[in-house]
């Protein structure tokens, strides 16, 4: 049954016209605090891959992929986890007060993301939800401001981690 629904997806994503709007990359600056070893937290660089095969104005879905690189407490470069996830635009407007930033008019469109986390650390499985409350795009670029995110252990329902994306630019090429 996993086969067949793997194999849905995979067909609907391929069947999936590639737009001008589908295909992007990002780049942020994350900060992350692990909760059981303190001296593992970090900060740094991501680098994620942004697959958008709509625009829609309202539930508009993305997958993204998420790699990281950073220092640890000790100064020592970590690349401590990785993330595959789907992240849900929840609504798309141009009426905010959002647009003094920004010398075209931009959309503003929070959403909420859900992330398999994959932890160089940590043996057990990790399911990472966030929150992006400043979102702003246009039909190129998404900017994300203050993203938090959680990460929770699978098995024991407990928080493992939590982090922040000062700022997140992604561009979308086509």
């Amino acid at each position: 049954m996993k086969r067949i629904v793997l194999m849905v997806v995979a067909f609907s994503l391929l069947a999936s016209p590639l737009v001008g709007r589908s295909l992007g990359y990002g780049v942020g600056f994350y900060g992350q605090s692990i909760i059981e070893e303190e001296a593992a937290s970090s900060s740094g660089v991501e680098l994620s891959f942004v697959y958008q095969p709509w625009l829609l104005p309202v539930g508009n879905p993305s997958l993204i992929a998420k790699a990281v690189m950073g220092t640890d407490m000790t100064g020592k470069l970590v690349f401590p986890y990785v993330e595959f996830g789907l992240s849900v635009d929840l609504f798309r407007t141009i009426h905010h007060p959002f647009n003094l930033f920004a010398n075209n008019v931009v959309a503003y469109d929070p959403a909420v993301s859900v992330s398999y986390h994959r932890d160089a650390e940590a043996p057990s499985q990790l399911l990472s939800i966030s929150v992006s409350p400043f979102k702003l795009s246009q039909k190129d670029f998404w900017y994300e401001f203050f993203v938090p995110s959680v990460s929770i252990d699978i098995q024991t329902g407990k928080v493992a981690s939590w982090g922040i994306a000062l700022i997140r630019y992604t561009y979308i090429f086509k």
